[in-house]
């Protein structure tokens, strides 16, 4: 579904627009400049060259060195061939668009979100050569605010522009309606079109503000699970066809599988062992899935609603969890700096599993999923990019992938939003808007925005992101191009 042409956008500045124009004019020069060097190219060559099989395809060099998305790029080297679909070229593990090829040098379009340091590769028939060094890719990306202004007082009724909220988690429906829970303990639908926010829970039909809004992606249900002592069985889900009424579901019987049920904790809500965050379904099996803080993995039956132990992972909290858009088992972890667990190795980490996988190590009650790896770096909080297994975060909240396997972090205390590219070999860490570890309040490009303590993070179908931005109290969007 596209959005309606009434879609409600914030007017931007006039100093943005001139920044607008004028990063586009650069662009073209450079895109013109180099069209004309692959027509003088063209104009050179005497005959069409054909690619042959019987030689070694050559590479050689290309230009430039980084870029955007659409910039072009020239490849050059020998033996390509001036077929343009018998030429295939990657950045990364992302295909480009060939436009054309004069059998020595080919020029291709980049395409979007490669990751931000990428492997050039040709492929012509059977042979596929690489680059050396490096292509940079240069991320465009401006900030919005589409509701609140600073104020923690809650104001609901009065049209976006005036809205007022504390906002910590976010969903999004294929329909563009963006979810977002309050602090107060109340869960709001936010609609851009319509310009409305519109209540649709509150703490005395049992909902916490710590429950993150998932969105069933086959059922456009609204799937949340529950915080706090005695809510082990709980689960609350609202269905857009019964215009998003909360109704409370609970589990029928459990299978411990040889585990302790979920169970005690400090008496803090937020440590409460029962306390489970989300309910999602895995593609892979139509079942749902829960991660509880006692770490366990438990697998819920939808039709009959029996709950299965299928093993565990490291205790702490871990607001962030979701699976993989195309490996549709593999479940992310994303730690909280407080989520030490019982070895003290996870915090402020990122890890994945495979609910598919049972196999398990170790004895008893205690046993870990064998499929079970935290991929991420120090679990000291910092910031780096780079490597996901060398990277830092500080104080991971809520993760969410787009569809193209993109996983964006919200990085709390280091105030940004961080994206992983789960595509590339290794797979590599970004900041995409956000100074890191400078708190502020700025909308703007990617140079200048600042966000304090960015929670919750949501895609829609069109990539672009959202967040429930708890410092600032606003709730931000995302143009990433």
């Amino acid at each position: 579904m596209k959005r309606s042409d009434n879609y409600f956008i914030r007017p931007v500045s006039d100093t943005c627009h001139r920044h607008e124009k004028s990063v586009f004019n650069v662009r073209y020069l450079m895109v013109a400049g180099i069209v004309a060097l692959f027509i003088a190219a063209c104009t050179n060559s005497d005959e069409k060259e054909t690619y042959n099989p019987g030689k070694s395809v050559i590479v050689t060099s290309f230009s430039p060195d980084s870029g955007g998305v659409r910039d072009m790029v020239l490849l050059d080297g020998d033996n390509f061939g001036s077929d343009p679909s018998m030429i295939r070229v990657f950045f990364n593990e992302s295909e480009a668009k060939v436009i054309g090829s004069t059998g020595k040098r080919i020029l291709a379009a980049v395409p979007r979100l490669p990751g931000d340091t990428c492997i050039l590769t040709v492929e012509v028939g059977k042979q596929r050569k690489k680059y050396d060094g490096y292509f940079l890719y240069k991320v465009a990306a401006s900030v919005t605010t589409i509701a609140g202004n600073g104020t923690s007082s809650h104001v609901y009724d009065q049209g976006l522009d005036k809205a007022q909220l504390v906002p910590v988690y976010i969903g999004m429906d294929n329909n563009f309606n963006i979810f977002v829970t309050d602090n107060n303990n109340t869960l709001v639908r936010i609609n851009e079109a319509q310009n409305l926010i519109q209540v649709l829970a509150t703490a005395d039909m049992g909902y916490n503000h710590r429950c993150i809004p998932y969105i069933n992606p086959r059922t456009n249900v609204m799937q949340l699970g529950a915080e706090g002592q005695g809510v082990r069985d709980r689960f609350m889900f609202l269905d857009p066809k019964d215009g998003w009424a909360p109704r409370l579901k609970f589990i029928k019987e459990w299978d411990a599988n040889g585990y302790s049920l979920p169970s005690g904790g400090t008496g803090n809500e937020v440590d409460a062992n029962e306390s489970h965050y989300l309910c999602l379904l895995c593609e892979a099996d139509n079942m749902y899935y829960v991660r509880y803080r006692s770490g366990a993995i438990v697998r819920i039956d939808p039709d009959t609603w029996k709950a299965k132990i299928i093993g565990m992972t490291p205790s702490g909290i871990a607001f962030g969890v979701a699976f993989h858009p195309a490996r549709p088992s593999e479940m992310w972890i994303g730690y909280d700096g407080a989520a030490t667990g019982s070895t003290g190795w996870v915090a402020n980490s990122l890890s994945r599993l495979d609910v598919l996988d049972e196999e398990t190590t170790g004895e008893g009650a205690n046993r870990m999923l064998a499929s079970y790896e935290r991929l991420s770096g120090p679990i000291s909080a910092g910031h780096r990019d780079g490597p996901l297994h060398q990277s830092q975060f500080n104080r991971i909240r809520m993760i969410n992938f787009d569809a193209d396997g993109n996983l964006y972090v919200g990085d709390c205390d280091n105030h940004c939003i961080r994206r992983v590219n789960t595509n590339t070999t290794p797979m590599m860490v970004e900041t995409v808007i956000g100074i890191p570890q400078v708190g502020g309040y700025k909308d703007g490009n990617r140079d200048e925005a600042l966000f304090q303590q960015p929670h919750g993070i949501a895609t829609d179908a069109e990539g672009v992101v959202y967040v429930a931005e708890y410092g600032n109290r606003r709730v931000r969007r995302i143009a990433i191009e």
